[in-house]
């Protein structure tokens, strides 16, 4: 829809300078030029103030028609609706063709309105569905927490019987471990004696003069160093077997909430020692 036509007459008829500025304000002429080119520029919400005060200042039916226009262009869809009516309901200066378009814009606005409420009834039908939903998951929500409460003292009473089973095999592991990590330490304090005696050696070959002491030297850095790397991989590999046997969890101890699983049907449970 476009004004362009419609604000031209509205321009020849609004007086020029008899409503000049006020303290200031713009004059009908101005005010109606501005409202065109807000509308133009897409601005409707703007054009539409413009053009109200244009109105107020200068009345005149077109101004009615073109403010509802750019109302409606905004998504005033009421207000718009208010403006076309007062159009068609003005007794002077209305133009038939605009009236037709008035009638065209109430019909149109109306059925957009209807189908607006009807959304908003749809919507209001959609929340209350899902706030009935959500009380029958509080009410779901209750009565597996009272499934779960259950299932706790079950886990309770189970975590006391084999407390003192789990407790020993905790033990066993540790002292395990510590007994593997002390041949891991000792295996790496030969490895460093017998690299710093492999390095002497090595030393004193390079120092040697004579073949037979070179060969000695020779013999003495290998069997040195052969031990070293025997020490070294022992201390490795011990390492690694002191902290695969190392408990990952430490003993029980009170105040402590493990989640474990309830019996069928009860949900989840969780398991507290003291």
């Amino acid at each position: 829809m476009r004004l362009a036509f419609v604000l031209s007459a509205a321009l020849a008829l609004a007086p020029p300078v008899a409503h000049a500025q006020r303290g200031g304000a713009k004059n009908p002429t101005v005010l109606i030029r501005e409202g065109e080119r807000l509308y133009q520029a897409g601005k409707y919400r703007e054009a539409a103030e413009a053009l109200k005060k244009a109105h107020e200042q200068a009345p005149n039916p077109k101004l009615i028609y073109n403010i509802a226009v750019a109302l409606e262009n905004a998504g005033e869809l009421r207000e718009a609706l208010s403006w076309y009516q007062q159009y068609v309901g003005n007794t002077e200066g209305t133009d038939p063709t605009l009236l037709k378009r008035s009638a065209r814009g109430i019909d149109r606005i109306q059925v957009l309105l209807k189908k607006e409420e009807q959304q908003t009834a749809a919507a209001e039908a959609e929340r209350q569905k899902l706030q009935g939903e959500a009380e029958a998951a509080k009410r779901r929500a209750e009565e597996e927490q009272l499934a779960a409460r259950r299932a706790e003292e079950e886990n309770q009473r189970r975590q006391q019987a084999e407390s003192a089973r789990a407790l020993k095999s905790y033990q066993r592991q540790k002292i395990a471990a510590f007994a593997v990590g002390g041949v891991a330490v000792a295996g790496v304090g030969a490895g460093v004696l017998f690299g710093m005696q492999a390095r002497d050696s090595r030393e004193k070959f390079d120092a040697a003069t004579r073949v037979e002491d070179k060969q000695a030297r020779a013999d003495d850095t290998k069997s040195k160093a052969l031990l070293a790397d025997i020490g070294f991989g022992l201390g490795l590999a011990s390492a690694i077997t002191a902290i695969i046997l190392y408990p990952k969890e430490g003993p029980p101890v009170e105040g402590e909430v493990r989640v474990t699983l309830a019996p069928r049907g009860a949900g989840a449970g969780m398991e507290v020692s003291f």
